[in-house]
Parts: structure tokens; sequence; C-alpha cells
């Protein structure tokens, strides 16, 4: 099999339901060499709702691109948007690079149901940001950037918000790579719902965060995870 430039990998939780926007953006796309790589969620502990580390981690076993595009489910994008991925890897590819969205009620895209604070009129098309900026729901990544930083940490699958999050804190340590915001590349999501009481679960607030790299480094998981160590 022949490899591609780009990987689109989309770990879901949700089925057949949610892949429908994202297989109708990529049959418009005007840049076709890629792959489209799903995982459905794998059977787990009760307890593990919404992170999907484990299965990232399966998906990037699978990767044989150099470049990885991450698409949420219930996501949509324009028919440039793994064209303009590609430039920026062809670049920069040292680079993570997110686009910019909105959530909706449905596929008609007029009731927004919540606004990316991340969409900034100052700062240009395409600007540097921090890590805490790039969000996986739609965004491209080195293959390599993965592997350097061992995956995923399925530590944190059964804690709410831990996902992306970690990951690219986790890059960021380690140097070498660049974030960056291209606000030309904008998702267009269906809002498909969060548990209730999501501030209060996710472990992001009130520090909980902070305890668990405490843990993972004494642990000698951190910023180094061993899930992706064999290739």
């Amino acid at each position: 099999m022949s490899n591609h430039k780009i990987s689109v990998i989309t770990p879901t939780a949700r089925g057949e339901e949610g892949l429908k926007l994202i297989r109708k953006a990529l049959t418009q796309q005007t840049f076709q060499d890629f792959e489209w790589l799903i995982q459905l969620k794998t059977p787990v502990k009760k307890g593990n709702v919404w992170s999907l580390n484990h299965d990232y981690n399966l998906l990037f076993k699978k990767v044989k691109s150099p470049l990885i595009v991450t698409w949420q489910d219930y996501t949509y994008a324009k028919p440039d948007t793994l064209e303009r991925f590609y430039s920026h890897f062809q670049d920069e590819p040292k680079t993570l690079v997110t686009a910019v969205g909105n959530k909706y009620k449905d596929d008609s895209w007029v009731v927004m149901t919540w606004k990316d604070p991340r969409e900034r009129s100052d700062l240009g098309t395409y600007y540097q940001c921090y890590f805490t900026d790039v969000e996986w729901n739609l965004a491209s990544i080195p293959k390599q950037a993965v592997y350097d930083v061992g995956g995923f940490m399925e530590d944190l699958d059964q804690m709410f918000g831990l996902d992306g999050y970690c990951v690219n804190e986790r890059i960021a340590e380690i140097g070498g790579y660049n974030f960056k915001i291209d606000q030309s590349i904008k998702s267009y999501s269906i809002k498909h719902g969060r548990p209730k009481g999501w501030n209060e679960k996710n472990w992001l607030k009130n520090n909980r965060y902070e305890a668990i790299k405490l843990r993972l480094k004494s642990d000698g998981k951190w910023p180094v995870a061993p899930y992706l160590a064999q290739r």
C-alpha cells in the first residue's frame, strides 16, 4: 500500500452518525492525497466516557503519513482545509497548526450555540499561539511530534478534559516545535453534548491537573510517555 501525505484520524465514541459531516467534507477536499483512519471507542472500564487517549494511540500506530490531521466527529470544514494544512507543513514541518470554529444547533449553520474565543481580528490570518490554544478537534500535527513524546497519556483515560491539552504541553516542554493558529481554516461543529457538571468534572480545573503531572513525573512518564515506544 502506498503512503499518503496526510493521515486524517478520527477516534469516536459516537459511531456512524458522528462521521457523516467528516465524510461529506473529505469528499469535497481539493487536496486528495490522504487516508482517513477511524477508531471506534474500545471497551473500557466504567467511568471512561469522554477521554480517547488509548484510541488515539491505536490510530497513531496505524499512521503512515508524516502529517496527521485530527478531525473530530460531528464536524465539517471547507474544501481547502487539507490543502492549507499541508501547505503549512511544507513551509514549517515542525509546527502544530490549529483551526478555529464555532458550534451550531444543526448543519444549517444558522443557530450558533458556542463562539470560539480564539478568533481574533487583531492578529491576522496565521499567527503564533500558546500550546493551550491548539484544539485537536481540527488540527494538523507532525507525526514525529506525537512519537517524540510517546503518544497520548493513557493513565488519564478516566479523567475528563485531559487529552490533547496534555499532549500539547509535553510537546512544548521537549522543545523544537511551534504552535500556530490559521483563522482561515474554520470548523463547523454540531453541538453534541457534554456530561452534566463539565466544569466541575474537568481535571484542568482547581489545580488537579498539576497534581497528576507530579505523579506522572515521579513515575517517569513525563514528558515522554511509553505508549508509542515501539514503531
